[in-house]
């Protein structure tokens, strides 16, 4: 059985924030797949995920309130990245974070490249893992909180770039 609904919020870490749109039985070689159907309007895309993936993918609701004060507590605290990294292991370090699925992985993975861009400037990739994150992270805590986009943006900027 999904612990989705149609109409639902749900974060797919690959893809950010998106929504519930359908939840389809498809059929497939290997026989009926029932499957959840997610739009992401960031990205103007979908995408089918088959039931038995959704865990694997680490498809997850939206957080809470008290998960976003605990996301901007993290937001908060110092920085941990070194600087004799190679861009290419720093990289695949923070997506691992970002896909993960957790907020709070989430949330350090944007804290520590974007204040690792003031000190220095990020590859291609870094700097791609950092712009989807801080997407993601926004249009997320914006749906925690209640507040507009550009309002959350503003907030996690004067918190990042202190």
């Amino acid at each position: 059985m999904t612990e989705f609904k149609v109409g639902q919020d749900i974060v797919y870490p690959k893809y950010g924030l998106g929504k519930v749109v359908a939840i389809k039985t498809k059929k497939l070689p290997r026989g009926r797949v029932k499957g959840v159907e997610i739009r992401f309007p960031a990205m103007h895309m979908k995408v089918w995920v088959p039931e038995e993936r959704l865990k694997n993918t680490k498809v997850r609701k939206p957080v809470s309130k008290y998960m976003a004060r605990k996301i901007y507590a993290t937001l908060k605290k110092r920085a941990r990245f070194r600087m004799g990294t190679k861009a290419k292991e720093r990289a695949l370090q923070y997506k691992t974070k970002v896909l993960s699925g957790d907020p709070i992985d989430l949330a350090e993975a944007v804290r520590d490249l974007v204040r690792l861009s003031t000190k220095k400037s990020l590859n291609v990739r870094e700097a791609e893992i950092a712009n989807t994150a801080l997407r993601t992270l926004v249009r997320e805590l914006s749906l925690a909180t209640g507040k507009s986009i550009e309002a959350v943006k503003e907030e996690v900027d004067n918190i990042l770039y202190r």
